[in-house]
């Protein structure tokens, strides 16, 4: 007989975590593939077929819809961690519950700003508010409140990849979640092309958004029969317990916006809009390992919220330890190279339009690598619902970041928005780190040694392969 993952020995366990870390890491690698397809396939397509006007307004209308992604308050990602953790523990019966608890929270939300959402469109001349001149009255209505639908479904989404992750799947979730993106992608791209309009593009949208969720909830449920929709085994003991961390989770986005389009402004008010223009410019540039760290970052996830609901604070270390270490390894790799050869690929990307900005740009690609180190510790914190601290202190700091840009910007230029970047990142990483160290009880001395190991990359992988063999 099978033994149960309590009884499983080390070594077999930590061939399961290897691989499902690998089939992981390749699932969200697909992600920033399909991101980068669509946007190089679409947005030719769009300006051909539609004209700069048309494709603008859509734009602003697919704009605002995403604002209400916060409406779910982070609790689709804190159920995800708690019902990993209670599955990591052997309770399924307690992560069926926040599982039920967590949708007929996030369904009567979406529900209640579905019919707040028609009042909003019903009510608002939305052609005169947003300067749209193409679109129609009608045609604008209609198109913002599909649109609107297909943001909702995705709270429903976040649901059944929270069923996956728990469960050990994450990887299937990620991979699917992404066809579906895609398959969604390219049947608006054949709805352009037949010359249909933003209505035919949005309803087509929310049709494939349908489908891609029924048939996730039905892989769900052969993957996870124990994990069934319903309202028998919810309770709000659960959501007020979760309440705490799905609040301090909102910091989060809030905190990038400031730092991401808040600098921007900043820079604008105190040196123009050129510098903008070059600001954002070389941030994106120093910024490209982002989408690689991340797909490590995203695996290693539910294994830690697996591994402390399994008290196993061992492997805990290990994957908090290997995950800022690949991460580290990769983006101060990429900086390296970008410090070498970033004037030369700003000037074919840009056309020569932009002009490096060296002292910027150094300081740009520090930030990078320590916000790749503090992000991929900060998984400890996310994964096992104790980020409350460092959720707000990352708030205060990027707001006074700003300020402090600003200051600095008077004195010595565009150097100085940078300048106050880099020691945001400084800061959180310090206070990140310190935090992830303390909750798994590890030594500051020797993870600090262990971050200028060469990753166990091949190790790791010949093991796996030496499993697969057996």
């Amino acid at each position: 007989m099978a033994s149960s993952p309590s009884e499983a020995t080390p070594a077999v366990r930590q061939s399961s975590v290897t691989g499902r870390l690998i089939r992981g890491f390749g699932a969200s690698a697909l992600g920033p593939m399909v991101t980068t397809a669509i946007q190089v396939i679409s947005v030719p397509i769009f300006l051909h077929y539609w004209g700069t006007l048309l494709y603008g307004e859509w734009l602003i209308l697919s704009a605002i819809p995403t604002y209400l992604v916060l409406s779910d308050f982070g609790f689709g990602n804190v159920a995800a961690n708690d019902m990993t953790m209670r599955v990591g523990k052997g309770d399924r019966n307690a992560a069926l519950r926040t599982f039920q608890s967590a949708w007929l929270l996030t369904t009567s939300i979406s529900l209640s700003v579905a019919v707040l959402a028609a009042l909003v469109v019903g009510l608002l001349p939305l052609a005169r508010l947003l300067h749209l001149t193409t679109m129609a009255g009608m045609q604008i209505s209609l198109t913002l409140i599909l649109l609107v639908a297909c943001v909702l479904l995705g709270f429903q989404a976040n649901m059944i990849s929270a069923g996956f992750r728990c469960d050990g799947n994450f990887a299937f979730g990620t991979m699917w979640g992404n066809i579906v993106r895609f398959a969604e992608a390219s049947a608006v791209v054949v709805i352009v092309i037949a010359k249909g309009g933003p209505v035919s593009a949005a309803a087509c949208m929310l049709a494939i958004r349908i489908a891609g969720n029924l048939l996730l909830q039905a892989a769900l449920r052969k993957r996870s029969p124990w994990l069934h929709y319903g309202v028998a085994h919810a309770s709000w003991d659960v959501v007020r317990r979760l309440w705490a961390p799905a609040m301090a989770y909102m910091a989060f986005p809030a905190g990038v916006a400031l730092s991401f389009q808040g600098i921007l402004l900043a820079v604008g008010a105190v040196l123009g809009p050129i510098p903008v223009v070059v600001f954002s410019t070389l941030r994106t540039l120093s910024r490209c390992s982002t989408q690689l760290t991340s797909a490590i970052q995203a695996p290693v996830w539910p294994e830690l919220s697996r591994a402390h609901g399994a008290s196993d604070r061992d492997l805990s270390r290990k994957l908090h330890r290997y995950s800022c270490q690949a991460s580290l390894w990769i983006s101060g790799g990429i900086a390296i190279v970008l410090a070498l050869g970033g004037s030369r690929i700003l000037a074919v990307w840009t056309h020569g339009k932009i002009v490096m900005d060296m002292p910027s740009f150094a300081l740009l690609l520090a930030a990078g690598v320590v916000n790749s180190l503090w992000s991929s510790s900060m998984m400890a914190l996310l994964a096992t619902n104790e980020h409350g601290r460092v959720a707000l202190f990352y708030l205060i700091v990027t707001s006074v970041s700003l300020p402090a840009a600003c200051l600095l910007m008077l004195h010595i230029k565009l150097p100085g928005a940078a300048a106050a970047m880099f020691g945001a990142e400084a800061l959180c990483c310090a206070y990140v780190v310190k935090h992830s160290l303390a909750l798994l009880g590890d030594s500051p001395k020797l993870f600090g040694s262990s971050l200028f190991r060469i990753p166990p990359v091949r190790s790791i992988l010949l093991r796996r392969l030496r499993g697969s063999n057996a």
